[in-house]
């Protein structure tokens, strides 16, 4: 493993598992990661690639080379310069972990202690939702890419439950899911950009603040939910979140293009 002096921003033990057409992936070197953060932020030239990691040139071909016969990465060349190469992300990145990160362990003073006597459904599910989380947390496990793809497939199954041909009854058939399954208070905030909101949120009201938004899962569901409804990808953004020190979550609605 690399020593974690070797590249700055990413303290403590490293690891991130990939996805591949290859499979899954484990990269625990720190320098290989930041390469791959890059590239999941866009398409990237070797020579960028060289400057925003400050290392030389022979270094980053070697770690290139790796991570493209592993599968995480592609590359072809640049359409105005055959000379030169655009690197791109083959894959997802599913996992990252700084084990010793201190921005992540304190959270484990918010393990929740005990189960309420008195607790209902919800409440059990929030328990155990919570203590997962924070307890990966603790251990600086970032888990949103899969929380989020899980919430993709989880709407994609609610959708026949709550579709409807207007926006208006499908955003009432939301609303009704939502309360009726006590995932929280649903409500529509506006419509240009569509932006809902939720309080009493399921997935983040118990989580510590974390200066972030945490709803990977809500993201994922809602996302899909809206992509079957228009017929089209859609997106979404987090704005607000428990998590962040507010008293709702936040979410806008774009279409992915």
């Amino acid at each position: 493993m690399t020593a974690p002096q070797d590249y700055p921003g990413y303290p403590g033990e490293f690891i991130q598992i990939v996805a591949s057409d290859q499979g899954l992936k484990s990269i625990d070197s720190q320098l290989k990661g930041r390469i791959l953060e890059m590239l999941q932020e866009r398409d990237m030239a070797f020579d960028e690639i060289v400057a925003r990691s400050g290392r030389a040139k022979s270094t980053i071909s070697a770690h290139m080379k790796a991570l493209s016969s592993a599968g995480i990465t592609r590359m072809r060349p640049d359409p105005t310069d055959a000379r030169k190469r655009i690197f791109s992300l083959n894959g997802r990145i599913l996992v990252r972990a700084n084990a010793n990160d201190p921005e992540m362990r304190w959270a484990d003073r918010f393990f929740p202690d005990t189960l309420p006597a008195n607790a209902k459904t919800r409440d059990v599910f929030r328990f155990i939702l919570t203590s997962l989380r924070v307890s990966l947390m603790s251990e600086g496990i970032h888990i949103h890419p899969i929380l989020e793809r899980a919430g993709n497939r989880a709407g994609s199954a609610i959708y026949p439950q709550v579709r409807a041909g207007e926006l208006s009854e499908f955003l009432e058939n939301l609303t009704l899911f939502w309360s009726r399954f006590d995932l929280g208070e649903l409500e529509v905030e506006r419509y240009d950009p569509l932006t809902l909101v939720v309080r009493d949120c399921f997935e983040c009201q118990d989580l510590p603040i974390t200066g972030r938004s945490e709803c990977a899962f809500d993201s994922g569901l809602l996302a899909a939910l809206f992509s079957s409804h228009f017929n089209e990808k859609m997106s979404v953004n987090e704005t607000h979140c428990y998590a962040r020190g507010s008293n709702l979550c936040r979410f806008e609605i774009w279409n992915a293009s």
